[in-house]
């Protein structure tokens, strides 16, 4: 078969028709109740662009550490970094909806809350645009450099685009940990303006790493079964387990760290963002995301022996999709629309962007070779052993 991947028919018109739901989804949002089609948007956003970003962060590791076993399919991460303009053009579009997303964006807040007056000088909505065009300005710049040293690499077997990709796989995490941690607070936790967590961006950028390794499993397999990357065997399984079954101790870590700290020091003005999750409507979300994202993964994957199944890893992955889901739905929606609501909004919302994001994937994908031809560590990873 050939090395590069070409999208069936079936599979466009599928992509295609998912998204036509989303936009039914968006038209039915905006007609019947703005205030929640505005909240789903950032959540679904914020869905794929920490997939993209974790990804790319994913990729950029392998460099550093000299990584061989992930070599042969590094172009799947890279690729998943491809919605990351659609993402800069979408977040965009979110000017027109923040007053119903964010308290600190209502005209005459600042007139009544003396501590969003007191928060002024960074929450407010021109400064709020520019520090989204700062951060998609960074991030797509360096993912074309990552993604055109890899190509170059493909024409020309020369060691200097391997060091110019490790070069700037070194500034890519630099950047990202810092301005992806800036940016959840920015787009999240700035929802509830009255509560901060130190713990709270760091967070969201590590675990972006965890999502992005069960989107790559599930991308992986599903080229695997059309025949791609034959060489795919135990040892690269294992590996990907590994680092989902060492991301779940983390995510566990920080979120019971972030939850502790807080409800022990007992301050109202942070436990005001726990209190309604711990104990109100919104009770069943707080106990399903550790559940999900952490303990159900960390007990399957604790074995070796089952965790590098393909029927395992692939199940997992599909449960960190919803985990992830939820973690951004019970981080947005109470402090933005304030109600649980569940329907086609939420799911043709996030059908719509599913379809947009495959499309931006899938033709990434078929453009170049899926392995890239010249990689120094690509012999390591092709017969890579337990």
């Amino acid at each position: 078969m050939e090395a590069t991947y070409k999208p069936s028919r079936s599979v466009k018109i599928a992509a295609a028709l998912m998204l036509l739901v989303g936009v039914v989804a968006v038209i039915t949002g905006f007609t019947t109740d703005p205030s929640r089609t505005w909240a789903n948007l950032l959540l679904n956003n914020l869905f794929f662009l920490t997939i993209s970003i974790g990804a790319l962060m994913f990729y950029s590791l392998q460099y550093i550490t000299n990584s061989s076993w992930s070599a042969m399919f590094q172009r799947i991460p890279l690729a998943l970094g491809a919605f990351l303009p659609v993402a800069a053009i979408l977040m965009l579009l979110l000017y027109f909806g923040l007053p119903d997303i964010y308290k600190w964006a209502q005209p005459g807040i600042t007139e009544t809350d003396k501590l969003i007056a007191h928060k002024s000088p960074f929450l407010n909505v021109p400064f709020y645009m520019i520090r989204i065009v700062v951060y998609f300005v960074l991030w797509i710049s360096l993912a074309y450099a990552l993604r055109k040293f890899s190509l170059k690499e493909d024409q020309q077997a020369d060691l200097k685009y391997f060091n110019k990709s490790s070069y700037f796989s070194r500034i890519f995490i630099f950047v990202s940990v810092i301005f992806f941690s800036l940016a959840a607070i920015d787009w999240i936790m700035t929802i509830d303006a009255h509560w901060y967590s130190t713990l709270f961006g760091f967070r969201v950028m590590v675990t972006s790493m965890y999502y992005a390794v069960a989107l790559i499993v599930l991308l992986l397999f599903f080229l695997n079964g059309k025949g791609y990357f034959p060489q795919l065997n135990q040892a690269h399984r294992h590996d990907l387990a590994r680092y989902l079954f060492r991301f779940s101790i983390v995510f566990g870590y920080l979120w019971f760290m972030q939850f502790l700290i807080i409800w022990y020091a007992n301050i109202p003005e942070l436990t005001a963002y726990y209190y309604p999750r711990f104990v109100g409507e919104w009770q069943f979300f707080f106990y399903a995301e550790p559940l999900i994202n952490f303990a159900i993964p960390f007990l399957v994957l604790m074995s070796d022996k089952v965790g590098r199944k393909k029927e395992v890893l692939i199940s997992i992955s599909l449960l960190l999709v919803v985990g992830l889901w939820i973690s951004l739905f019970l981080q947005i929606m109470p402090g933005s629309y304030g109600a649980i609501r569940f329907g086609f909004v939420e799911v043709g919302l996030w059908i719509g962007y599913a379809g947009l994001f495959i499309i931006a994937v899938l033709e990434t994908l078929s453009r170049s070779a899926l392995v890239p031809k010249n990689h120094p560590l690509l012999e390591e990873s092709v017969h890579h052993h337990l």
